[in-house]
């Protein structure tokens, strides 16, 4: 046997260790935002949103394609269908499977195309609809679309059923001619509309007049459309005043339900309750199907053989708190049935398939897929501290996005035998050499017997003989989730552990996915209980983990949990440094100043003008503590922030600033309440590394580079 030479049997194979996350990874992400598989089952077509580098400006901006695969070729690769600078998503595959319908935006509308599946062709738009299309729906016989497009009150005929909200005045009471501003008092209101129609200045009469960042004084109504699918030819079912959303086909295509305000004479913008309405497949026949003071509908779906309806409903009572339920009734008879009433989380979305109906629910950090049988047996599909975020079902095969800490995104097939197929390498291959931290779960009971789940995480490279700086990173919502089955934070947590730093986060009371109970635990009480949980996860997290350093401890939250950052630093002084992200500080003014202000009712028990209730307000306001505050704080918010509006983080910061506190003050032009989750993806970046920048000025961190492992194999 021949021998190699010594220096090179002895020559050591370098193998370089994986590299943390890094914050230009942030650009890498790619998600699935929506999939649908052919009535065969042989096929899947789904969308990807993923962020564009090489743009004209210059500037990462977000793009959405479409993708199919074949699902019955076990070794076959996703292939892409659409491209370019567009965004495509709202997939509908024809019931024969050889076509598919989509959304296509661009100019800001969203219009509906067709593309041929499996055959040659190419995309074409189908129809136009002036104020754009937001969903699309097959119907059965494959001739024709079911498609929902917005109208401005002001253009539908007729009068409302609801009052206009406008003192002494009534619906259409101008004639639109001869407007002058010297005329009679009907001259002079034409005059007044005309210049009202283009926005100067804008008359408001609803109470809802906040989008996310714009006003919208004008109410529009979702009507439902008829699309020809062959000659693109539209007509409109419905001209009445109630929105019409989440419409679907009866199995027949004779029927038509919908989700909608109840038949009440009271506005829109001041109903939290919400019907089901079923009419004719021609638009006659309207008329409310699921209609209870005491109940709020939602998703309905006709099971497959026509003779039931499937639907959520949620209890009016405490509606914030509770959890929406999954019920069924028989079309016939009308008997009312329960379906997996031992399941304690809001049940949502819902699909039927082949007798069966799916929901997934967020639950204890990850949002699970469950099927109910047809004999009512709750089954558990997709599991574990993982996040489903999409799926359909046909043919008995189960396609789903899942999120997880090991990867962000992918799509899976759950095929007809159980087994689990992973479809996409959406994000597998850029990290591949990538160290990914992984969560360690932890539960703590708190004196009041409820448990707290929590989770830590370890920094990049961790080495067990070193100290390390913490965050606790907190949720906003107040009713939001975290876990390991959540995206938005996936990036932060990462980024934080590969600047050095382990994370603590947690889901304290108030937060949803552990039933009603502990969803309402923070009612008239956002500030004490929600902190002292948060608080006590950490400190269970400092004292079973002495790799923390105690001296480096930092605390940042956003929306809800930039109000917890800012409560817990005027009440606790142990932290180096804070960053509050889009928070509410005044609870007062947010009810004047946010789209969110139902909060303000719905958690404190009234309104600011109320004495008792504006006590508590009052009390739990952090701008009443702010001259408590020593921790050296950071303001992030973006200047079209109207969810929860930035008079709160002007007030907080110029009241710090008044006192000579150490306080700095970030605010991001042009973006609003989503910046960290959808915003543009440089101010996402920009965002991330100010807290990483302003928390750096107190670590004293030497930021640890992980040395590469060298292994040697003879």
């Amino acid at each position: 046997m021949r021998l190699l030479p010594l220096f090179i049997a002895l020559s050591p194979l370098v193998i370089a260790a994986k590299q943390p996350v890094t914050m230009a990874d942030l650009l890498k992400i790619r998600r699935v935002t929506s999939v649908e598989v052919t009535p065969s089952g042989s096929h899947a077509i789904f969308g990807v949103q993923s962020i564009e580098t090489k743009t004209v400006s210059g500037d990462p901006q977000y793009r959405a394609h479409l993708f199919s695969i074949d699902l019955n070729d076990t070794t076959g690769k996703p292939v892409q269908l659409t491209h370019g600078l567009r965004n495509d998503n709202g997939i509908a595959i024809s019931p024969d499977g050889r076509q598919f319908a989509f959304l296509r935006t661009e100019d800001g509308k969203a219009q509906v195309w067709l593309m041929p599946l499996g055959m040659p062709g190419e995309a074409h738009s189908i129809g136009k609809f002036e104020n754009g299309a937001r969903t699309v729906k097959w119907r059965p016989d494959g001739k024709a679309l079911l498609v929902t497009s917005p109208i401005p009150v002001s253009k539908i005929e007729g009068k409302p059923h609801f009052p206009l909200d406008r003192p002494r005045r009534d619906w259409n009471d101008t004639d639109k001619k001869d407007a002058r501003p010297d005329g009679d008092l009907r001259e002079v209101r034409n005059w007044l509309d005309k210049n009202a129609a283009k926005s100067d200045p804008t008359a408001i009469t609803r109470i809802n007049f906040l989008d996310e960042q714009g006003l919208e004084p004008e109410m529009s109504i979702s009507q439902l459309f008829l699309l020809d699918s062959e000659t693109g030819k539209s007509t409109q079912l419905t001209k009445d005043f109630y929105n019409h959303r989440d419409a679907v086909w009866s199995s027949d295509g004779k029927q038509i339900a919908f989700v909608s305000t109840p038949p009440v004479n009271v506005h829109p913008d001041r109903l939290s309750r919400s019907s089901i309405w079923t009419m004719n497949a021609d638009g006659s026949d309207i008329h409310t199907s699921m209609d209870d003071e005491l109940w709020t509908y939602g998703s309905p779906r006709y099971s497959e053989d026509g003779k039931s309806l499937y639907f959520t409903a949620t209890e009016t009572a405490d509606q914030f708190f509770r959890q929406s339920k999954l019920a069924k009734i028989d079309l016939a008879s009308k008997s009312q049935q329960w379906l997996a009433s031992e399941w304690q989380s809001t049940v949502q979305p819902i699909d039927a398939s082949g007798g069966s109906v799916y929901f997934t629910s967020s639950w204890q950090g990850g949002s699970p897929l469950h099927r109910v049988n047809a004999d009512g047996k709750l089954e558990a599909l997709v599991q574990g501290p993982v996040g489903v975020s999409a799926f359909d079902i046909a043919a008995g095969r189960i396609v789903y996005a899942e999120i997880s800490v090991a990867n962000p995104n992918e799509l899976f097939l759950l095929d007809r035998n159980g087994k689990r197929r992973q479809l996409t390498s959406l994000n597998s291959d850029w990290l591949a050499d990538k160290e990914i931290v992984q969560p360690e779960e932890h539960w703590i009971t708190r004196p009041d017997g409820f448990k707290v789940q929590y989770w830590i995480m370890k920094p990049s490279g961790f080495d067990a003989t070193k100290k390390y700086p913490v965050v606790l990173d907190m949720h906003g919502g107040p009713s939001a989730m975290w876990g390991p089955g959540e995206l938005s934070m996936w990036h932060e947590f990462q980024i934080f552990c590969s600047w050095g730093y382990g994370v603590v986060y947690s889901n304290p009371r108030g937060s949803s996915g552990y039933g009603y109970e502990f969803q309402k635990a923070n009612f008239k009480n956002w500030g004490d209980g929600p902190a002292a949980d948060v608080l006590a996860a950490f400190d269970e997290s400092v004292k079973n983990n002495p790799w923390i350093d105690t001296e480096r401890e930092f605390i940042t939250g956003g929306s809800y949990a930039g109000y917890l950052t800012a409560w817990i630093i005027g009440h606790d002084h142990r932290f180096k440094a804070a960053a509050a992200q889009r928070g509410v500080y005044e609870l007062s003014t947010f009810f004047g100043e946010g789209n969110a202000f139902r909060l303000v009712p719905n958690h404190f028990g009234g309104y600011p003008w109320d004495p008792e209730t504006r006590r508590i307000l009052d009390q739990q306001s952090p701008f009443t503590h702010v001259a408590k505050i020593k921790t050296p704080f950071l303001i992030l918010h973006g200047s079209q922030d109207l969810r929860t509006g930035v008079t709160q983080s002007e007030m907080m910061f110029k009241a710090l600033a008044q006192l000579g506190k150490q306080v700095e003050y970030i605010r991001y032009p042009n973006v609003g309440h989503e910046q960290t989750r959808s915003g543009p993806p440089v101010q996402r970046m920009d965002h991330m590394l100010r807290i990483l920048e302003f928390f750096e000025r107190y670590a004293k961190n030497d930021r640890p580079v992980p040395a590469a492992k060298i292994e040697v194999q003879p």
